[in-house]
């Protein structure tokens, strides 16, 4: 534990994460609770108090499933209010985000996940997919954080600069080696909701290019990838075609929602 941070809490786990590592720090637990005060009085302090005493918790014992929902529940108030609250019949994909975030190697080996991958989330519109991705974010230190980035506004980039952002968010300038580039990790939001588009006429699926690129940086240099989106695997095949679906098959843990799962925005 020597060569961490001094303000660095690490989580134990049964394995160790070798890229989503979970780091806490207390710079960001502090300013996570200033924001709260000033942006958000109707976070009650008990709920201040139960995140204080989680954090306590992990730094003394195992990071266990129900610390790490509740944590998500808390995070999940401070960033879209008091109601928020996570579903019953979300718990496999919880439990599932929660093997590959702490590396559990048990759950791993029972959901069959490869922490060397991604993670892809499918499900219907409005089940919590971008919620969820965006709640885990906040387990991980700022340099390991992943970056969010929303498929459609990818396109309209695309449309504006053109290529450029092929060698932006696909290459990361890979043929000009910068490592504070070249390995980010990002998680493309809501894919299939982009069309194809065009820069001086020239029409090009942005995302299925990217995902081919990023396949060989994946290969390469071990860079994740996570994706977002309402498509089926055969769905993704037809729009995006069979090589990109086969490049994800092998990029990502795929994480299914239940049928059933309802919309949590009604």
């Amino acid at each position: 534990m020597s060569h961490l941070h001094p303000l660095s809490i690490l989580i134990p786990t049964h394995a160790t994460h070798p890229k989503l590592i979970i780091v806490f720090h207390h710079f960001q637990i502090t300013a996570i609770m200033q924001t709260i005060r000033i942006h958000n009085q109707d976070v009650p302090v008990s709920v201040l108090r139960e995140y204080k005493s989680i954090q306590m918790q992990i730094t003394q014992s195992h990071f266990s499933y129900d610390d790490f929902a509740r944590l998500m529940e808390i995070h999940g108030q401070i960033m879209y209010g008091v109601n928020f609250r996570l579903y019953k019949e979300d718990k496999d994909v919880i439990l599932q985000m929660y093997a590959y975030f702490t590396g559990d190697a048990d759950l791993c080996k029972h959901y069959k996940m490869d922490l060397r991958k991604g993670l892809f989330l499918s499900g219907k519109t409005g089940v919590g997919k971008t919620v969820h991705m965006k709640l885990v974010r906040q387990f991980m230190s700022f340099k390991e954080r992943f970056k969010m980035k929303s498929c459609q506004q990818l396109a309209l980039e695309y449309m504006d600069q053109g290529s450029q952002i092929l060698t932006q968010y696909g290459r990361n300038y890979v043929d000009h080696v910068d490592q504070n580039t070249i390995n980010q990790t990002y998680c493309f939001d809501d894919m299939g909701t982009e069309d194809e588009v065009k820069h001086y006429g020239t029409q090009t699926n942005v995302l299925g290019q990217i995902i081919l690129m990023r396949y060989e940086l994946f290969q390469g240099r071990q860079v994740l990838t996570h994706f977002t989106s309402n498509l089926t695997a055969p769905q993704i095949e037809k729009y995006y075609g069979e090589r990109v679906r086969s490049r994800l098959r092998e990029m990502c843990n795929w994480i299914e929602y239940k049928s059933t799962s309802l919309d949590k925005r009604k």
